[in-house]
């Protein structure tokens, strides 16, 4: 592919799996300023929202210039009763991208339900990273590669969870997708996952990072979603994550691919009153005039 490129993704819309849906926009709208804003493709969103017929999803792409870059497919790897219907979605999802000749599918799991309180053991890592590369096996062989993704409250969303279904998977078969965000929502710092992993991240998802919001987290116990609400990803340059240190990161060790740049929200508009069509042109900019992105 050579060089990098910019895609945004449905959830800086406020699309995104498990939730509410009836302020989200038409996918012609998300499509239409996804193009508008310059960025040279986009991720799929939950599953239904974009046109699910490959033939008709091709035409809505290449009619805006744009191309399908990958899907993010929240799994329950620590809640067996769920396992099945996800797997089935996520088999769907990676029908249709191979139909586009989407090289990544991006794993995570599933964002705790109200109450759950698990600790995964040692066992139950074991059991999560043997379906993990079960799946990433089958998934290559239809011509994609799977990448996982901390996600903030969920079972998989610090740092050592990363170090450890690193440690646990096949390099070959499982990569990691970098979301700088999420990364630093659990207090980590996305430059040092660069450091460790290297090569073996594959993919990445660039958010910066409110602190305030970040301190609420942890002293109120904010939940995630409350979080998202009140601003935790605001546009990039605007917050905590060393963006710039970060693409150079990426940069420097020879990095090709997609950044997929996100603001994840639930609303219409920010907590800053924007539309996404507003937050997002300002994370556009920054990347433009920083990094010459």
């Amino acid at each position: 592919m050579g060089a990098i490129h910019l895609a945004s993704a449905p959830v800086s819309w406020g699309i995104m799996e498990e939730t509410d849906n009836t302020h989200w926009p038409t996918w012609q709208k998300v499509l239409d300023d996804i193009s508008a804003l310059g960025f040279e493709g986009t991720e799929l969103g939950p599953y239904g929202f974009y046109p699910t017929d490959p033939a008709q999803l091709r035409d809505e792409l290449a009619r805006r210039n744009l191309i399908l870059t990958s899907a993010f497919v929240p799994i329950g790897w620590f809640e067996p009763g769920r396992q099945a219907n996800d797997i089935k979605l996520a088999r769907s999802v990676a029908g249709l991208l191979r139909a586009l000749n989407c090289p990544y599918i991006v794993v995570a799991d599933a964002v705790r339900a109200p109450g759950d309180t698990l600790e995964p053991d040692r066992t139950a890592w074991q059991a999560a990273a043997k379906l993990m590369e079960s799946l990433a096996r089958e998934f290559k062989q239809i011509g994609l590669d799977t990448v996982f993704h901390l996600e903030a409250g969920s079972h998989l969303e610090t740092p050592a969870h990363m170090d450890l279904l690193a440690d646990l998977t096949d390099p070959a078969l499982v990569g990691i997708c970098l979301d700088t965000g999420h990364h630093a929502y659990s207090l980590g710092d996305p430059r040092q996952a660069i450091a460790r992993h290297g090569k073996r991240i594959r993919y990445v998802h660039l958010k910066d990072l409110n602190p305030e919001v970040g301190r609420r987290v942890r002293e109120e116990g904010l939940d995630f979603y409350t979080a998202v609400r009140q601003g935790i990803f605001p546009p990039i340059g605007s917050g905590a994550v060393d963006v710039v240190g970060v693409v150079n990161d990426l940069k420097a060790m020879g990095y090709e691919g997609w950044i997929v740049v996100e603001q994840d929200t639930l609303d219409p508009r920010d907590a800053q009153g924007r539309t996404p069509l507003e937050a997002v042109g300002i994370s556009r900019r920054y990347l433009r005039e920083k990094l010459g992105l």
